[in-house]
Protein backbone atom coordinates (compact mmCIF):
# COMPACT_ATOMS: atom_id res chain seq x y z
CA UNK A 1 0.00 0.00 0.00
CA UNK A 2 2.78 2.45 0.92
CA UNK A 3 4.43 1.87 -2.46
CA UNK A 4 1.61 3.73 -4.18
CA UNK A 5 1.40 6.65 -1.74
CA UNK A 6 2.43 9.32 -4.30
CA UNK A 7 -0.17 8.08 -6.77
CA UNK A 8 -2.81 7.95 -4.04
CA UNK A 9 -1.97 11.50 -2.97
CA UNK A 10 -2.26 12.66 -6.58
CA UNK A 11 -5.63 10.95 -6.96
CA UNK A 12 -6.79 12.47 -3.65
CA UNK A 13 -5.84 15.96 -4.84
CA UNK A 14 -7.67 15.46 -8.15
CA UNK A 15 -10.76 14.11 -6.39
CA UNK A 16 -10.71 16.99 -3.90
CA UNK A 17 -10.46 19.55 -6.67
CA UNK A 18 -13.19 17.77 -8.62
CA UNK A 19 -15.55 18.01 -5.65
CA UNK A 20 -14.73 21.41 -4.16
CA UNK A 21 -13.14 23.21 -7.13
CA UNK A 22 -15.18 21.85 -10.01
CA UNK A 23 -15.55 25.22 -11.71
CA UNK A 24 -11.81 25.84 -11.40
CA UNK A 25 -10.94 22.54 -13.07
CA UNK A 26 -13.47 23.20 -15.82
CA UNK A 27 -11.92 26.59 -16.53
CA UNK A 28 -8.44 25.02 -16.60
CA UNK A 29 -9.63 22.34 -19.01
CA UNK A 30 -11.21 24.95 -21.31
CA UNK A 31 -8.01 27.03 -21.21
CA UNK A 32 -5.88 24.01 -22.14
CA UNK A 33 -8.34 22.98 -24.85
CA UNK A 34 -7.89 26.34 -26.54
CA UNK A 35 -4.15 25.74 -26.98
CA UNK A 36 -3.23 24.49 -30.44
CA UNK A 37 -1.35 21.15 -30.58
CA UNK A 38 1.77 22.89 -31.89
CA UNK A 39 1.62 25.18 -28.89
CA UNK A 40 2.67 22.30 -26.64
CA UNK A 41 5.99 21.91 -28.48
CA UNK A 42 7.78 24.50 -26.27
CA UNK A 43 6.46 22.67 -23.20
CA UNK A 44 7.82 19.33 -24.40
CA UNK A 45 11.10 21.04 -25.37
CA UNK A 46 11.38 22.40 -21.81
CA UNK A 47 10.74 18.90 -20.45
CA UNK A 48 13.45 17.47 -22.70
CA UNK A 49 15.82 20.22 -21.55
CA UNK A 50 15.28 19.17 -17.93
CA UNK A 51 16.00 15.52 -18.80
CA UNK A 52 19.18 16.37 -20.72
CA UNK A 53 20.41 18.79 -18.04
CA UNK A 54 19.99 16.15 -15.34
CA UNK A 55 21.82 13.67 -17.55
CA UNK A 56 24.69 16.09 -18.07
CA UNK A 57 25.01 16.54 -14.32
CA UNK A 58 25.09 12.79 -13.66
CA UNK A 59 27.61 12.32 -16.47
CA UNK A 60 29.85 15.05 -14.99
CA UNK A 61 29.82 13.22 -11.65
CA UNK A 62 30.36 9.79 -13.22
CA UNK A 63 33.45 9.58 -15.43
CA UNK A 64 33.25 6.60 -17.77
CA UNK A 65 29.62 6.76 -18.91
CA UNK A 66 28.00 8.41 -21.91
CA UNK A 67 25.23 11.01 -21.90
CA UNK A 68 22.78 8.40 -23.12
CA UNK A 69 23.67 6.08 -20.26
CA UNK A 70 23.47 8.88 -17.69
CA UNK A 71 19.99 9.87 -18.89
CA UNK A 72 18.87 6.24 -18.68
CA UNK A 73 20.22 5.80 -15.15
CA UNK A 74 18.88 9.14 -13.92
CA UNK A 75 15.37 8.81 -15.30
CA UNK A 76 14.90 5.21 -14.16
CA UNK A 77 16.03 6.21 -10.66
CA UNK A 78 13.57 9.12 -10.70
CA UNK A 79 10.75 6.85 -11.87
CA UNK A 80 11.42 4.49 -8.96
CA UNK A 81 11.73 7.32 -6.44
CA UNK A 82 8.58 9.13 -7.56
CA UNK A 83 6.52 5.99 -8.06
CA UNK A 84 7.33 4.37 -4.69
CA UNK A 85 6.80 6.49 -1.59
CA UNK A 86 8.66 4.39 0.99
CA UNK A 87 12.03 3.05 -0.14
CA UNK A 88 11.71 4.46 -3.64
CA UNK A 89 14.89 6.47 -3.34
CA UNK A 90 16.84 3.43 -2.18
CA UNK A 91 15.43 1.35 -5.03
CA UNK A 92 16.34 4.07 -7.51
CA UNK A 93 19.89 4.19 -6.16
CA UNK A 94 20.11 0.40 -6.37
CA UNK A 95 18.99 0.54 -10.01
CA UNK A 96 21.66 3.13 -10.75
CA UNK A 97 24.34 0.99 -9.06
CA UNK A 98 23.17 -2.02 -11.07
CA UNK A 99 23.45 -0.11 -14.35
CA UNK A 100 26.83 1.41 -13.51
CA UNK A 101 28.16 -2.04 -12.61
CA UNK A 102 26.97 -3.49 -15.91
CA UNK A 103 28.58 -0.60 -17.76
CA UNK A 104 31.96 -1.38 -16.22
CA UNK A 105 32.36 1.29 -13.53
CA UNK A 106 34.36 0.31 -10.46
CA UNK A 107 32.78 0.28 -7.02
CA UNK A 108 34.91 3.30 -6.08
CA UNK A 109 33.68 5.29 -9.09
CA UNK A 110 30.09 4.36 -8.31
CA UNK A 111 30.40 5.42 -4.67
CA UNK A 112 32.02 8.70 -5.71
CA UNK A 113 29.20 9.39 -8.16
CA UNK A 114 26.51 8.69 -5.56
CA UNK A 115 28.11 10.98 -2.99
CA UNK A 116 28.69 13.77 -5.51
CA UNK A 117 25.15 13.65 -6.91
CA UNK A 118 23.75 13.74 -3.38
CA UNK A 119 25.89 16.60 -2.05
CA UNK A 120 26.25 19.07 -4.93
CA UNK A 121 22.50 19.66 -5.54
CA UNK A 122 22.09 20.67 -1.90
CA UNK A 123 24.50 23.56 -2.50
CA UNK A 124 22.67 24.75 -5.62
CA UNK A 125 19.20 24.24 -4.10
CA UNK A 126 19.97 26.28 -0.98
CA UNK A 127 22.34 28.62 -2.79
CA UNK A 128 19.68 29.82 -5.23
CA UNK A 129 17.54 31.56 -2.55
CA UNK A 130 20.69 33.28 -1.30
CA UNK A 131 21.46 34.71 -4.74
CA UNK A 132 17.84 35.64 -5.42
CA UNK A 133 16.84 37.05 -2.03
CA UNK A 134 19.99 38.71 -0.75
CA UNK A 135 19.24 41.94 -2.64
CA UNK A 136 15.59 42.26 -1.55
CA UNK A 137 16.62 41.32 2.02
CA UNK A 138 19.16 44.14 2.20
CA UNK A 139 16.53 46.50 0.82
CA UNK A 140 14.01 45.25 3.40
CA UNK A 141 11.56 43.88 0.83
CA UNK A 142 11.39 40.22 1.88
CA UNK A 143 8.54 38.60 3.77
CA UNK A 144 8.86 36.15 6.66
CA UNK A 145 9.02 33.00 4.52
CA UNK A 146 11.66 34.50 2.22
CA UNK A 147 13.74 35.68 5.19
CA UNK A 148 13.64 32.23 6.79
CA UNK A 149 14.65 30.57 3.50
CA UNK A 150 17.52 33.02 3.07
CA UNK A 151 18.86 32.57 6.61
CA UNK A 152 18.51 28.80 6.46
CA UNK A 153 20.30 28.75 3.11
CA UNK A 154 23.22 30.80 4.44
CA UNK A 155 23.60 28.54 7.48
CA UNK A 156 23.31 25.26 5.56
CA UNK A 157 25.57 26.25 2.67
CA UNK A 158 28.24 27.67 4.98
CA UNK A 159 28.15 24.67 7.31
CA UNK A 160 28.22 22.15 4.46
CA UNK A 161 31.06 23.95 2.71
CA UNK A 162 33.18 24.00 5.88
CA UNK A 163 32.42 20.35 6.64
CA UNK A 164 33.32 19.07 3.18
CA UNK A 165 36.44 21.23 3.00
CA UNK A 166 37.65 19.68 6.26
CA UNK A 167 36.56 16.16 5.26
CA UNK A 168 38.36 16.24 1.92
CA UNK A 169 41.46 18.03 3.15
CA UNK A 170 42.15 15.89 6.23
CA UNK A 171 41.49 12.14 6.43
CA UNK A 172 40.16 11.91 10.00
CA UNK A 173 36.47 12.39 9.04
CA UNK A 174 36.43 9.57 6.51
CA UNK A 175 38.64 7.49 8.81
CA UNK A 176 36.01 7.83 11.52
CA UNK A 177 33.36 6.64 9.08
CA UNK A 178 35.61 3.73 8.15
CA UNK A 179 36.08 2.73 11.78
CA UNK A 180 32.34 2.79 12.33
CA UNK A 181 31.91 0.64 9.23
CA UNK A 182 34.51 -1.80 10.54
CA UNK A 183 32.68 -2.06 13.87
CA UNK A 184 29.39 -2.75 12.09
CA UNK A 185 31.10 -5.35 9.90
CA UNK A 186 32.52 -7.09 12.98
CA UNK A 187 29.13 -7.04 14.68
CA UNK A 188 27.47 -8.45 11.57
CA UNK A 189 29.92 -11.34 11.34
CA UNK A 190 29.37 -12.17 15.03
CA UNK A 191 25.59 -12.16 14.85
CA UNK A 192 25.03 -13.57 11.36
CA UNK A 193 24.25 -17.33 11.38
CA UNK A 194 26.59 -19.65 9.52
CA UNK A 195 23.87 -20.69 7.08
CA UNK A 196 24.08 -17.25 5.49
CA UNK A 197 27.51 -18.08 4.21
CA UNK A 198 27.26 -15.98 1.06
CA UNK A 199 26.52 -12.84 3.04
CA UNK A 200 29.30 -13.67 5.50
CA UNK A 201 31.75 -14.19 2.67
CA UNK A 202 30.77 -10.86 1.12
CA UNK A 203 31.17 -9.07 4.47
CA UNK A 204 34.57 -10.67 5.06
CA UNK A 205 35.85 -9.29 1.78
CA UNK A 206 34.91 -5.72 2.66
CA UNK A 207 37.54 -3.30 3.98
CA UNK A 208 35.61 -0.25 5.24
CA UNK A 209 38.62 1.77 6.38
CA UNK A 210 40.48 1.34 3.11
CA UNK A 211 37.32 1.99 1.12
CA UNK A 212 36.51 5.28 2.86
CA UNK A 213 40.06 6.57 2.43
CA UNK A 214 39.99 5.70 -1.27
CA UNK A 215 36.58 7.39 -1.50
CA UNK A 216 38.00 10.59 -0.01
CA UNK A 217 40.85 10.63 -2.50
CA UNK A 218 38.49 9.84 -5.36
CA UNK A 219 36.14 12.69 -4.41
CA UNK A 220 39.05 15.12 -4.15
CA UNK A 221 40.32 14.03 -7.55
CA UNK A 222 36.86 14.38 -9.08
CA UNK A 223 36.56 17.93 -7.77
CA UNK A 224 39.99 18.88 -9.08
CA UNK A 225 39.33 17.47 -12.53
CA UNK A 226 35.63 18.15 -13.00
CA UNK A 227 34.69 20.69 -10.34
CA UNK A 228 33.71 23.45 -12.75
CA UNK A 229 31.89 21.01 -15.00
CA UNK A 230 29.90 19.62 -12.06
CA UNK A 231 28.94 23.08 -10.80
CA UNK A 232 27.97 24.25 -14.29
CA UNK A 233 25.90 21.15 -15.03
CA UNK A 234 24.21 21.36 -11.63
CA UNK A 235 23.36 24.97 -12.36
CA UNK A 236 21.99 23.94 -15.75
CA UNK A 237 19.48 21.66 -14.04
CA UNK A 238 18.15 24.66 -12.09
CA UNK A 239 18.03 26.75 -15.26
CA UNK A 240 16.19 24.02 -17.17
CA UNK A 241 13.71 23.50 -14.33
CA UNK A 242 13.04 27.23 -14.11
CA UNK A 243 12.58 27.34 -17.87
CA UNK A 244 9.96 24.60 -17.50
CA UNK A 245 8.07 26.71 -14.93
CA UNK A 246 8.27 29.88 -17.02
CA UNK A 247 7.15 28.09 -20.20
CA UNK A 248 4.27 26.50 -18.28
CA UNK A 249 3.10 29.93 -17.13
CA UNK A 250 3.41 31.45 -20.59
CA UNK A 251 1.69 28.54 -22.33
CA UNK A 252 -1.23 28.62 -19.91
CA UNK A 253 -1.55 32.35 -20.42
CA UNK A 254 -0.83 33.41 -16.85
CA UNK A 255 -1.17 37.16 -16.38
CA UNK A 256 0.66 39.24 -13.79
CA UNK A 257 3.77 37.10 -13.24
CA UNK A 258 7.06 38.96 -13.58
CA UNK A 259 10.34 37.22 -14.25
CA UNK A 260 11.73 38.25 -10.85
CA UNK A 261 8.70 36.97 -8.93
CA UNK A 262 8.84 33.72 -10.92
CA UNK A 263 12.48 33.22 -9.96
CA UNK A 264 11.69 33.83 -6.28
CA UNK A 265 8.77 31.39 -6.35
CA UNK A 266 10.94 28.81 -8.10
CA UNK A 267 13.77 29.13 -5.59
CA UNK A 268 11.38 28.67 -2.66
CA UNK A 269 9.58 25.68 -4.16
CA UNK A 270 12.95 24.00 -4.73
CA UNK A 271 13.67 24.35 -1.02
CA UNK A 272 10.22 22.99 -0.17
CA UNK A 273 10.77 19.94 -2.41
CA UNK A 274 14.17 19.34 -0.80
CA UNK A 275 12.60 19.37 2.68
CA UNK A 276 9.74 17.04 1.79
CA UNK A 277 9.95 13.46 3.15
CA UNK A 278 7.93 12.22 0.16
CA UNK A 279 9.90 11.65 -3.07
CA UNK A 280 9.00 14.38 -5.51
CA UNK A 281 7.12 16.22 -2.72
CA UNK A 282 3.81 15.04 -4.16
CA UNK A 283 0.98 17.13 -2.78
CA UNK A 284 3.29 19.47 -0.87
CA UNK A 285 4.93 20.89 -3.99
CA UNK A 286 1.62 21.44 -5.78
CA UNK A 287 -0.06 23.28 -2.91
CA UNK A 288 3.12 25.21 -2.11
CA UNK A 289 3.69 26.33 -5.70
CA UNK A 290 0.07 27.44 -6.11
CA UNK A 291 0.37 29.53 -2.92
CA UNK A 292 3.70 31.03 -4.03
CA UNK A 293 2.40 31.91 -7.49
CA UNK A 294 -0.72 33.50 -6.00
CA UNK A 295 1.53 35.50 -3.69
CA UNK A 296 3.49 36.57 -6.78
CA UNK A 297 0.34 38.09 -8.28
CA UNK A 298 -1.37 35.31 -10.24
CA UNK A 299 -5.03 34.43 -9.96
CA UNK A 300 -6.01 31.04 -8.53
CA UNK A 301 -6.87 29.86 -12.04
CA UNK A 302 -3.51 30.87 -13.52
CA UNK A 303 -1.53 29.57 -10.52
CA UNK A 304 -3.26 26.18 -10.54
CA UNK A 305 -3.02 25.74 -14.32
CA UNK A 306 0.66 26.69 -14.33
CA UNK A 307 1.34 24.27 -11.49
CA UNK A 308 -0.40 21.40 -13.29
CA UNK A 309 1.69 21.91 -16.43
CA UNK A 310 4.92 22.34 -14.47
CA UNK A 311 4.37 19.24 -12.34
CA UNK A 312 3.53 17.30 -15.47
CA UNK A 313 7.05 18.04 -16.69
CA UNK A 314 8.89 17.53 -13.40
CA UNK A 315 6.92 14.66 -11.84
CA UNK A 316 4.76 12.73 -14.29
CA UNK A 317 7.07 12.90 -17.32
CA UNK A 318 10.10 11.36 -15.50
CA UNK A 319 7.93 8.43 -14.39
CA UNK A 320 6.89 7.74 -17.99
CA UNK A 321 10.33 8.31 -19.51
CA UNK A 322 12.10 6.37 -16.75
CA UNK A 323 9.75 3.40 -17.10
CA UNK A 324 10.25 3.28 -20.86
CA UNK A 325 14.05 3.56 -20.55
CA UNK A 326 14.17 0.83 -17.89
CA UNK A 327 12.09 -1.45 -20.10
CA UNK A 328 14.39 -0.73 -23.03
CA UNK A 329 17.49 -1.31 -20.93
CA UNK A 330 16.17 -4.62 -19.57
CA UNK A 331 14.97 -5.73 -23.01
CA UNK A 332 18.35 -4.91 -24.59
CA UNK A 333 20.23 -6.81 -21.89
CA UNK A 334 17.94 -9.81 -22.32
CA UNK A 335 18.58 -9.82 -26.06
CA UNK A 336 22.33 -9.68 -25.48
CA UNK A 337 22.18 -12.51 -22.96
CA UNK A 338 19.88 -14.80 -24.93
CA UNK A 339 20.76 -13.80 -28.48
CA UNK A 340 18.30 -12.21 -30.83
CA UNK A 341 18.59 -15.08 -33.30
CA UNK A 342 18.01 -18.77 -32.79
CA UNK A 343 21.04 -20.88 -31.96
CA UNK A 344 20.09 -23.56 -34.45
CA UNK A 345 20.26 -21.28 -37.47
CA UNK A 346 23.01 -22.80 -39.65
CA UNK A 347 24.02 -19.53 -41.27
CA UNK A 348 25.30 -18.26 -37.90
CA UNK A 349 27.40 -21.35 -37.17
CA UNK A 350 31.14 -21.03 -36.66
CA UNK A 351 33.02 -22.54 -39.62
CA UNK A 352 34.68 -25.04 -37.28
CA UNK A 353 31.26 -26.29 -36.21
CA UNK A 354 32.13 -26.04 -32.52
CA UNK A 355 30.98 -22.54 -31.51
CA UNK A 356 27.76 -20.81 -32.49
CA UNK A 357 27.85 -17.13 -33.37
CA UNK A 358 24.91 -15.03 -32.28
CA UNK A 359 23.61 -11.95 -34.02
Amino acid sequence: MRRFLPSLITVAIIVTLSVFQRDLLRDIFHRLSDIQPLGFIPLLAAGCAVIVARGLFLRACSPGITLRQSITADQTALAAGYGIAVGGGAIGTAMRIHMFTKWGLTSQAIATSIVATAVVPSFTTWGLPILVLIGPFIAGNTNTVETIALCAGVVLVTTSAIFWWIALRWPWVFSLVGRIGYMLRTLLLRRLPARFWRTRKLAERTTPQKFTEELRLSLAQLIRRRGLMIIASSGSTLLASFLALWVSAQLFGAVGLSLVECVIAFSLIRVLVALSPIPGAVGIAELGLIALLENAGLSTLDATGTTILYRFLTWFLPIVVGTVLWWRYSHTRQEKNNGSLRNDNPQFQDPSGSVRLHG
